[in-house]
């Protein structure tokens, strides 16, 4: 007889456990409580880091240069065992992928967020994004329609510059979508197809003793707890993260749901501070089913000509580093105000960077839009973002002579393998330039998420852990919506959506088969 098995949450692990568990022979059932399928995954770049994988040149890279690369980053609530586990199984899940849906892995031209520590990759090892994919129009009707300021390329089209409007047309036409888009149209068309029942607008409050409440009814199975994370919920980010949260830009369904089932459940909670942290700017009128949604500030920040200060008027990090670092960064606190000085902070660049790359929505030669303050002096600019006027002068005169010769001796931006690739390479310096070129621009820059890293405590297949350290029976947990086994640290990009799709998988597997 087929085990059932109930999966709430719809994103990468989601998608991930409920496809695992169908192919070991469960009877599964997906429910979403928004009314569309892929959540912040299909918000997102799709990319996912996996060590070892079958991408990669041979012999570019192993399970013991990957392990010792994560354990060089420890710090936090770091779970060793899980990173282990995720080293040997990440390779092994991206491959099932493949041969079991329309999912199609390339190669992305970024290194490792921390190349130089010790088992670090260059660029075209480990991170990796979907290929375009043409999918039905069934299953794409079903699936959180992507940003609507998101352009229909890949990343590797986007770095490389490969963005004609006659291939975004194309593609539209054809309902070819990519990124996370690409992700979820696979998965789910292959779920589908492998009689896995997907019911949206179906939120889970409740916990019954063998499965769940679903709509005021007891359902039985197993249960896979792939809900995201909780940066939807203001009281339980104000009960858990330390740090100012203003700039969220995931879907609105990461509202805790699974973060509550599983203390109600008796479960032990992990990595409860930590998040994906990026820097975000706000553009007036981006919304998701009604709710504000910012911008990562990704790639401007690296580029030259841009630096970043906080509300003292000085830089305070290098801003080409990866933008989980740069996010931390913006949660130093000043005990003798009792503020947090760095949010917001300012990105403040020159008219050359103006005209010559673009600044979220706004495109070289476009009007300038309010949210995007100008003045004719670094000095007058200071006056507006409300910043010492002698300080931001001071830190764009020193920035300006270093940057000439292409150097950065307080945070050595453009030192690290990863500045370089965000950076211009068609620049004389990757990364930086002087500030020179009038009139002198800023915008706000907000510290954000991209979701939250705390939940409960998982073992090596999902298997959701109480205090005492035993098992919790039937309960699997996988994603945002279980402690990261990476504590605080990010090592590259697509850590999110890769450790997410691998636990998926595993919980699912464990689910079917326990």
């Amino acid at each position: 007889m087929s085990v059932p098995v109930i999966v709430i949450g719809s994103g990468a692990a989601g998608l991930g456990a409920a496809l695992a568990a169908r192919a070991a022979g469960a009877e599964v059932t997906l429910v979403e409580a928004t009314s569309t399928v892929g959540g912040t995954t299909a918000l997102s770049s799709g990319a996912v880091w996996v060590p070892d994988n079958h991408v990669a040149e041979p012999g570019t890279d192993g399970a013991e240069p990957a392990t010792r690369y994560l354990d060089s980053l420890g710090g936090g609530d770091v779970t060793p065992a899980l990173l282990r586990r995720y080293v040997v199984e990440a390779p092994q899940v991206a491959r099932w992928l493949e041969q079991h849906t329309a999912l199609r892995w390339q190669a992305l031209p970024y290194p490792d967020c921390h190349p130089e520590r010790p088992g670090g990759r260059g660029a075209g090892v480990r991170s990796l994004e979907p290929h375009p994919l043409a999918v039905s129009e069934a299953v794409l009707t079903r699936i959180r329609p992507p940003l609507p300021w998101r352009p229909p390329f890949t990343l590797n089209e986007l770095t490389a510059g490969r963005t004609a409007g006659e291939v975004a047309a194309q593609r539209r036409s054809t309902r070819t979508v990519v990124g996370g888009q690409a992700m979820v149209a696979a998965l789910l068309a292959a779920a589908l197809d492998a009689g896995v029942v997907v019911r949206s607008s179906t939120r889970v409050t409740e916990l019954s003793p063998d499965g769940v409440v679903v709509e005021g009814r007891p359902r039985l199975g197993r249960v896979v707890l792939a809900t995201g994370g909780f940066e939807r919920d203001p009281a339980l980010l104000r009960t858990f993260l330390r740090a100012p949260v203003r700039g969220l830009v995931g879907a609105p369904g990461a509202a805790g749901d699974g973060l509550r089932l599983a203390m109600a459940a008796g479960a032990a909670l992990g990595n409860m501070s930590e998040a994906w942290w990026c820097p975000t700017i706000r553009v007036p009128g981006d919304e998701v089913d009604g709710f504000p949604v910012y911008r990562m500030l990704f790639a401007e920040r690296a580029r030259p000509g841009f630096i970043m200060v906080g509300r003292h008027g000085r830089r305070f990090t290098n801003e080409a580093q990866n933008y989980n670092d740069v996010g931390r960064a913006m949660h130093s606190f000043s005990a003798a105000d009792f503020r947090f000085d760095t949010d917001p902070s300012w990105l403040v660049f020159d008219a050359s960077a103006r005209g010559r790359y673009p600044i979220g929505p706004v495109r070289p030669g476009d009007p300038t839009p309010q949210w995007l303050l100008s003045a004719a002096s670094i000095a007058e600019l200071a006056d507006l973002v409300d910043v010492p006027g002698e300080a931001l002068v001071d830190t764009v005169d020193r920035f300006n002579r270093a940057a000439t010769s292409g150097r950065d001796p307080d945070f050595g931006r453009g030192v690290g393998a990863y500045d370089r690739a965000l950076g211009d390479s068609g620049a004389e310096h990757v990364t930086l330039r002087p500030l020179t070129e009038p009139p002198y621009f800023a915008v706000a820059v907000h510290a954000g998420l991209g979701g939250t890293k705390g939940g409960p405590r998982t073992d090596g297949d999902g298997r959701v852990i109480r205090v005492d350290g035993s098992v919790i029976p039937g309960l699997y947990a996988a994603g945002n919506a279980a402690a990261s086994p990476f504590g605080l640290a990010y090592p590259g990009t697509g850590a999110t959506l890769g450790q997410a799709l691998t636990f998926g998988v595993l919980a699912g597997r464990a689910a079917a088969t326990d």
